[in-house]
């Protein structure tokens, strides 16, 4: 069983990081499977979607790119594994960082640090 205990800073930035699409997710009070899979603490949060949803969403400042949180079966999931997104929602995907780090930063603006939002491209 994995336990939240990465609540250390990173040393470097990883390869990819998990990205939520809000209109898959099932919800965050309803679900939250990829919370419980994810080993770093308070990197998969709730957040409201466009219509006014609570849906996860990863901090990239937060994501160590495991992909524990990925679904089973999803091509973009770093390895196999019993636990993560379920198959019906397929709402999360492993994503280049430097391309996630990118999209936010044209969504809020390059004045606003990306490190500190959440991505839910």
């Amino acid at each position: 069983m994995w336990t939240k205990l990465q609540n250390t800073p990173r040393k470097r930035a990883p390869r990819k990081v998990a990205v939520v699409d809000p209109d898959r997710c099932f919800g965050a009070f309803a679900c939250s499977i990829c919370q419980a899979a994810c080993p770093v603490e308070d990197c998969i949060v709730e957040e409201k979607d466009a219509n006014d949803r609570w849906v996860c969403a990863v901090r990239i400042d937060k994501c160590i790119g495991c992909g524990l949180c990925v679904t089973i079966g999803n091509p973009t999931a770093p390895g196999k594994r019993d636990f993560g997104c379920p198959a019906d929602y397929d709402a999360i995907d492993m994503v280049e960082y430097g391309d996630v780090v990118a999209a936010v930063e044209s969504e809020v603006g390059a004045d606003a640090p990306a490190e500190s939002e959440s991505a839910t491209a």
